[in-house]
């Protein structure tokens, strides 16, 4: 319990994830009396159970390509700006073609990145085995993104810590959200707490698949629900390939794309299993993906089977490697998958949640424009591409 003296805050970040912590972040830096409240440990949520990567590959084309090629290009600078050892790998990104109808996507896909700038190269099946021999033989292509990287979430998010609380910023960790308080004129002026209440004339919501709840508190209603991701973490030592490697499905199953079957199970159909393989810099690996609604984190034996097959399937020496553990996380989910970056009804409320698994690599650039937005400036983006307005418009 904090003392009985009431805090004060130029801003509220709700939410200890990456989304909440570069909220605080980037308000810390313009001088703002920062305060963030998260109801367990820092990075303790979807942070902790991602897979940390920062990649252009399998964003919808047009404007998401273009935010999240700049989420990218940030988060590279802020990596080296933090100074802090975050496990950052920046090796490119591979994504495969299982059949010629695939490899006809990726060229879709090929030619649409190069349309909005980003360096891409595309693969025939000898390119693609001359870059991996690990790969499967009958494999016919896939393209090479040459930017981008991964990192370990936790370690980014604790260095964000850091910096926050150096630039004067508060963490009140262990500490739940149990109301708002309004003025005369609707504006929000209080964030109540289990352990006390906080003044301020900004509230910032960045909490994820928490965000929903939270939000009824202050009456408001968000579309934001929970998909399920499962990952395989392979024993360290064990090389498989040296960056990261996915199937051209994984664009498929995350963007909904319905245009191309897959060869695979009616199982994996129904839980969005396909492969990807993601180095890391503890010298394992780790495996997915799958994508269905859950409200668990507990890990599925079936899904975490189909996806170590199909993961086989473009790799056959995952088959002599072994995982020695499992995890999943639960990723905040919209109707539309793409982010809410936004102003509210609420005088002084925000939303930054519903990120739909790429929070790690566009939560910086989110909290960057949602400042732009809190200040009345001019945005680096059209943010009314990820209003909450765009739902509420179509009631």
């Amino acid at each position: 319990m904090w003392s009985k003296k009431m805090k004060n805050a130029d801003v509220v970040v709700i939410g200890g994830g990456i989304q909440g912590l570069s909220n605080a972040y980037y308000l810390s830096q313009r001088g703002l009396r920062v305060i963030l409240v998260e109801q367990g440990d820092l990075a303790n949520g979807t942070t902790s159970r991602s897979d940390g990567d920062n990649f252009v590959c399998d964003a919808a084309p047009g404007f998401t390509t273009s935010f999240t090629t700049a989420a990218v290009k940030l988060m590279v600078e802020l990596v080296h700006n933090i100074g802090y050892d975050v496990d950052w790998l920046e090796k490119g990104a591979v994504m495969l073609a299982e059949t010629e109808a695939e490899l006809a996507v990726a060229k879709e896909i090929y030619q649409a990145k190069i349309e909005a700038g980003v360096k891409v190269r595309f693969m025939d099946q000898k390119d693609v085995h001359d870059d991996e021999p690990n790969t499967a033989p009958d494999i016919p292509g896939g393209l090479e993104f040459q930017e981008g990287g991964s990192l370990s979430p936790m370690l980014l998010a604790f260095a964000l810590g850091e910096h926050i609380k150096a630039m004067g910023g508060e963490m009140l960790r262990f500490t739940k959200v149990t109301g708002f308080g309004f003025d005369q004129d609707g504006a929000v002026n209080k964030v109540i707490t289990d352990q006390g209440d906080i003044l301020t004339p900004r509230v910032v919501l960045a909490a994820g698949i928490w965000s929903t709840g939270i939000a009824k508190l202050a009456g408001l209603d968000i579309p934001v629900t929970t998909m399920k991701g499962d990952l395989l973490v392979v024993e360290p030592g064990v090389y498989i390939t040296r960056r990261k490697t996915m199937e051209i499905g994984y664009a498929l199953v995350r963007n909904e794309n319905s245009g191309v079957e897959r060869k695979i199970t009616p199982f994996m159909q129904q839980h969005g299993v396909g492969f990807l393989v993601e180095p890391t810099g503890s010298h394992n690996a780790l495996i997915g993906f799958s994508k269905y609604p859950a409200d668990t984190v507990d890990s599925n034996c079936r899904v975490v089977n189909a996806i170590a097959r199909r993961a086989i399937r473009f790799f056959p020496c995952i088959s002599d490697a072994n995982i020695i553990r499992t995890y999943s996380g639960l990723r905040p989910w919209t109707p539309d998958h793409e982010a809410i970056v936004s102003e509210t009804s609420i005088p002084g409320f925000y939303l930054c949640t519903g990120h739909c698994g790429n929070g790690i690599t566009n939560g910086p650039l989110s909290a960057k424009c949602l400042a732009q937005i809190m200040f009345n400036e001019p945005a680096d983006f059209d943010m009314s591409k990820l209003s909450i307005n765009r739902f509420q418009n179509q009631q």
